[in-house]
């Protein structure tokens, strides 16, 4: 709002898709003097009391994530490997699931009408999921390279072990970055791969995307590390709210838009239920080790570390273009965690990978209504094959 009267300035920072739009409409709240401000203030009002009825109702809604949890077939330290398939025919294709180190892994089982696990299950699969937990005291020290060792390796050897071979194995989000170093450095391991909104060229950030990577950029290596180390010694490790905040910034007018439409929905609905499982799992994500997070901010955001060659795991660069494995990307046009040229990085690296590109953003394409058509089918027809 106190900025709206300058926002047809050529400096005013629109995104580049929203630039001509947003600075007419600048030019033209300008032309319209007070009364034009004035309105504009009585709308902003009207908006953000919608959105905190829909916050409110957000915070009183009785939905409660009450799903089985799976078998655990191997766990060490913090982390498990579930198995959402326990009682799957002999000879059902094992498939090795990785999720982001960041959120929590719910978001792939959220919900009995929205669940991933459920549907590659039903699909006739056998999905194991790589739950890395949050950091316990054995995980503490972790850096990316001590998840890669410690924690993927020993679960990626178990599910060849059930599978009599390699396994397929799905990566999302960052996860998708840990599920292609494995099929690179250990094609033992690996029948094939998917791969689900999976960033690897962090000099394609788009938006605040771009702006978010500026600012590490800005902050440079010495202060960012000082900055999480300090938040390790006062938390034990980088917290989630911390995390969530830098996501928020990828996109500052989304909670606006979301929690506005869910105070128009029916709160018995199922659409409504869902809506409330999704911010549940979005805002009780586990911390995530300093170490870990050090990597990520400097080794990815800050010198591009994975589309430059430069990500080594296991004492290796990880090297996509050395993977011979089937291949399938699903990488969104509105994917802002992920954004297309971001996640098309690894795909492209990969010979012969193929690549669809589900109209869902990064979270829809595992929850969203569409998930089950753009991506869920597609995905389990290709775990399936041999």
């Amino acid at each position: 709002m106190a900025l709206a009267p300058v926002a047809g300035d050529p400096r005013f920072p629109w995104p580049e898709a929203l630039r001509e739009a947003g600075r007419a409409a600048g030019a033209a709240l300008a032309a319209e003097g007070a009364e034009g401000r004035l309105a504009l203030a009585v709308e902003a009002a009207r908006r953000l009391s919608e959105m905190l009825r829909g916050i409110e109702r957000w915070q009183t809604h009785p939905h409660v994530r009450a799903l089985p949890e799976p078998p655990t077939l191997w766990s060490v330290g913090a982390a498990r490997l579930l198995d959402h398939a326990p009682c799957a025919p002999r000879g059902a294709p094992v498939v090795l699931v990785v999720p982001s180190l960041v959120n929590s892994p719910a978001v792939l089982d959220l919900h009995p009408r929205r669940s991933l696990l459920r549907a590659l299950a039903a699909a006739g699969l056998r999905p194991l999921l790589l739950d890395w937990g949050a950091p316990g005291p054995a995980e503490r020290r972790f850096d990316l390279d001590a998840y890669h060792r410690a924690r993927l390796l020993p679960a990626a050897r178990v599910a060849a072990e059930l599978n009599g071979g390699p396994a397929a194995a799905l990566g999302y989000c960052m996860g998708g970055a840990f599920a292609a170093a494995l099929a690179a450095q250990r094609p033992d391991l690996v029948s094939r791969l998917a791969l689900i909104g999976a960033p690897w060229d962090f000099s394609r950030l788009e938006g605040p995307g771009r702006l978010l990577a500026a600012l590490v950029r800005r902050e440079g290596a010495e202060g960012l590390a000082r900055a999480l180390d300090a938040l390790g010694a006062a938390f034990g490790a980088a917290p989630t709210d911390l995390l969530q905040t830098l996501f928020a910034a990828l996109d500052p007018t989304l909670a606006l838009r979301k929690f506005r439409a869910f105070a128009r929905l029916d709160p018995a609905s199922t659409t409504a239920e869902i809506f409330v499982a999704a911010e549940d799992w979005l805002n009780d994500g586990p911390p995530l080790a300093v170490p870990a997070a050090k990597d990520i901010a400097l080794g990815w955001y800050l010198e591009n570390a994975p589309a430059r060659g430069e990500w080594r795991l296991a004492g290796e660069p990880v090297r996509p273009e050395l993977i011979r494995r089937p291949t399938l990307a699903f990488c969104s046009a509105s994917d802002r965690i992920a954004p297309p040229d971001a996640a098309e990085a690894l795909p492209r690296a990969i010979p012969g990978a193929r690549l669809l590109r589900p109209s869902a953003g990064h979270v829809g394409m595992i929850v969203g209504s569409a998930a089950a058509r753009e991506v869920w089918a597609p995905l389990a027809a290709f775990l399936a094959e041999r």
